[in-house]
């Protein structure tokens, strides 16, 4: 994170916290993730361009409340493109329908639509997590889940809410971690003289493993971190006392509403 003119703006990676002051900062994350979650829900129901053009409108104007620079964060997503392309060209050449091309293994209009339309929806659910992890510090994502986990008999399968919230926040904490140390690995190996370019599978292969090595080299890491700090994920006092204010029960039930409604008309 950088500071300009007092107020702090984004410069890390997808899903890294960005300080600010803003309602969404302020908000309980219990809040957050349950908003999250239904308009996940929401997203999945999409059926046509103009819903989803509504749910961009939304993330935009979200975005612009929270301070964050929308370009950067579409910006961000630029290592998962690949991952966007893969999903819009599977889409767009094995959906049956009518021919783009004459030739036999041809794109098609319906396979186009659908692509798009699938792709948004990916990108959108993306965004909107980042919008969460970006106005909540990640203790306290780890607090809320936890809290929202609590009333569940995890016990009895083994497991504790704890225990999964450690798990899902170390999940968010390493995302930028390891797009970090991708970059970091890439920019090396162009000063050196790789082209991806003209050789694109062996440089995705000698970008893949160092960046494998270096990710179970981090796991190991916190694993004995938490080992030497006698980590046992069991029930523990937490630093954040959350309280849920008027705002954040109004938020909250008006989304999940809105989500029912949505769905159900």
């Amino acid at each position: 994170m950088v500071e300009n003119n007092g107020e702090y703006l984004m410069a890390g990676p997808l899903f890294s916290y960005v300080s600010g002051r803003s309602f969404l900062h302020t908000m309980d994350p219990r809040a957050k993730i349950i908003s999250v979650m239904s308009l996940s829900i929401l997203i999945f129901n999409i059926y046509s361009f103009t819903h989803l053009l509504i749910m961009w409108c939304l993330f935009i104007v979200l975005a612009l409340i929270a301070g964050l620079s929308v370009s950067f964060v579409f910006r961000s997503l630029r290592p998962m493109a690949i991952f966007f392309g893969f999903i819009f060209l599977i889409h767009l050449f094995f959906t049956d329908g009518a021919p783009m091309l004459s030739h036999a293994f041809s794109p098609t209009y319906e396979g186009l639509e659908k692509g798009s339309l699938v792709t948004g929806r990916f990108i959108l659910l993306i965004l909107f997590g980042s919008l969460l992890t970006s106005t909540t510090r990640p203790a306290l994502v780890t607090s809320g889940i936890e809290h929202l986990l609590r009333p569940l008999p995890l016990r009895r399968l083994g497991t504790t809410s704890f225990e999964i919230a450690t798990m899902m926040s170390l999940g968010i904490h390493f995302i930028p971690h390891l797009l970090w140390y991708v970059g970091q690995v890439r920019d090396a190996q162009v000063s050196r003289g790789l082209k991806y370019g003209f050789h694109p599978v062996s440089g995705m292969l000698s970008l893949a493993i160092p960046a494998l090595r270096g990710s179970m080299r981090m796991a190991d890491d916190v694993a004995m971190s938490m080992e030497s700090r006698c980590y046992q994920g069991n029930y523990r006092t937490s630093l954040f006392e959350m309280r849920m204010k008027a705002s954040d029960w109004f938020v909250c039930v008006s989304v999940v509403l809105a989500t029912a409604i949505l769905i159900y008309t």
